[in-house]
């Protein structure tokens, strides 16, 4: 009695080195693999001969349900979306002419950067599993976290909620309320949806925000990991939104109640907004000190961080060139122009090389400048990657062309920049994290099945003891 006690427990505790054990035979001893599958599901059965086949099955019905109705609701989100989209084209373009155009779209600029960044990772992550990229145990994911189609659920959720806010911003005289009340109702529910700490819409999600957010902003004072890495650089690419965000502080702080000058916000008010651009580069050339503290490694801590570094002087020159030309109407062409030029070709040049050499492992000689192993089947895929980064990366000669030839609104061509940026970050996420995916299972070969996954889980449990 005393011996089928122990060994009980014995069994209890070793299911899961048996099923690890069992996964790390080779393909060649596949019959000796079937004959311990065999011997441990005879165990799980002996010892849980209540859990059958058919709660299983109502399981997996359920799941397949579950799944319908996001579907459902994604597709009918996306169609309300495009139906607001229109309205509000139409409506903007046929609208009076008094309203205050700059200001709102400002506002609205920023947040539909948001949550345009939020879709595009939804679509990363279709891209990743379909690869066969575990990106949930990179990014150090919570067991709860959404999955893809969740993840387009709300995303699309949220763009129907900014375009109502749109289309009633410009209608908002037939309802007897005040136009810059919605762009404030907007604001305030996105952050309270995703701050608020009640056990609603996925609260391990959005703890897992709040905790990397915050050991973002808090990066000298503690070790960084991947996490920290990479959601530090979706920043850097949403500069344009956070500066928004600053901008609607600021707006309803000052110009709102101002009736002589309502134009404050936009200008370099104290500094303020070359500092908040200068954020996000400070968090990621933070991180790689901190790196570079805990490793002593100078390559390639303290040359990444020489390549955030660029940002400083850009943003310096930058905003140097834009006060004087709101001073004197017109550009000069001076010390500080060139500077602004050059600064941005030397941080554009030093990005791409990183981005394609380091973040995404590329141009090795052997392989076609590729990389010996890849996850993602097209050769193509990869090189459109290339082409793309660094087509997108010089993207901001726009503004020496069609923004000084005043073609377009200098906030329409910022805003579309943006947009670009956002779409660069999308295609580099893909690479990025593939590219983390390689380094951690430390395999050269080009295949991956998911016994090489799960093997990757089990070296990752062992990695984030050690770190």
């Amino acid at each position: 009695m005393h011996f089928n006690a122990t060994l009980t427990v014995i069994h209890a505790l070793d299911d899961r080195k048996e099923k690890r054990l069992y996964l790390r035979y080779s393909k060649e001893d596949k019959k000796k693999k079937t004959k311990v599958k065999e011997e441990i599901h005879e165990r799980y059965n002996e010892k849980n001969p209540v859990k059958q086949v058919k709660p299983e099955k109502d399981g997996h019905r359920s799941k397949k349900e579950h799944s319908f109705y996001q579907i459902f609701r994604l597709g009918l989100f996306v169609g309300m979306c495009i139906v607001l989209f229109t309205v509000m084209i139409v409506a903007a373009i046929t609208s009076e002419r008094d309203i205050q155009w700059e200001p709102a779209f400002r506002m609205y600029r920023g947040l539909f950067m948001f949550i345009l960044s939020f879709f595009l990772f939804g679509m990363n992550i279709c891209g990743w599993k379909a690869a066969g990229i575990n990106h949930a145990k990179i990014i150090e994911l919570d067991h709860g976290h959404l999955s893809a189609i969740q993840i387009l659920e709300k995303a699309t959720f949220f763009a129907v909620v900014w375009g109502i806010s749109v289309v009633l911003f410009i209608f908002s005289h037939q309802f007897g309320v005040s136009r810059y009340f919605h762009p404030l109702a907007l604001t305030c529910f996105l952050i309270i949806f995703f701050a608020n700490t009640l056990k609603v819409s996925h609260r391990s999600a959005r703890f897992w925000l709040i905790r990397t957010l915050w050991r973002v902003l808090t990066t000298p004072f503690h070790p960084v990991g991947f996490a920290d890495f990479w959601l530090a650089d979706q920043l850097n690419s949403l500069v344009v939104a956070i500066l928004d965000m600053e901008y609607i502080a600021c707006y309803y702080a000052l110009d709102f109640y101002s009736v002589q000058d309502r134009a404050r916000c936009g200008s370099k008010l104290y500094g303020i907004r070359p500092l908040v651009a200068c954020l996000p580069a400070w968090w990621r050339f933070s991180q790689s000190l901190r790196r570079y503290n805990d490793t002593k490694q100078k390559f390639p801590h303290l040359a990444n961080a020489g390549k955030y570094s660029t940002t400083f002087f850009v943003v310096f020159f930058s905003t140097i060139v834009t006060t004087r030309k709101e001073e004197t109407g017109s550009t000069q062409l001076d010390f500080y122009f060139f500077g602004w030029v050059v600064s941005a070709f030397v941080s554009t040049c030093y990005t791409f090389t990183w981005d394609i050499k380091m973040d995404w492992g590329l141009l090795q000689r052997e392989d076609n400048l590729l990389r010996t192993r890849r996850m993602f089947k097209h050769k193509s895929f990869y090189y459109f990657g290339m082409v793309s980064d660094l087509v997108l990366r010089f993207s901001w000669i726009l503004t020496l062309s069609v923004g000084e030839a005043g073609l377009f609104n200098s906030e329409v061509l910022v805003g579309f920049l943006a947009v670009v940026e956002l779409f660069r970050r999308f295609i580099w996420n893909f690479f990025r994290v593939e590219n983390e995916h390689i380094h951690r299972t430390k395999c050269v070969v080009i295949d991956h099945n998911i016994e090489e996954l799960q093997e990757y889980e089990e070296e990752e449990e062992e990695t984030g003891s050690q770190n």
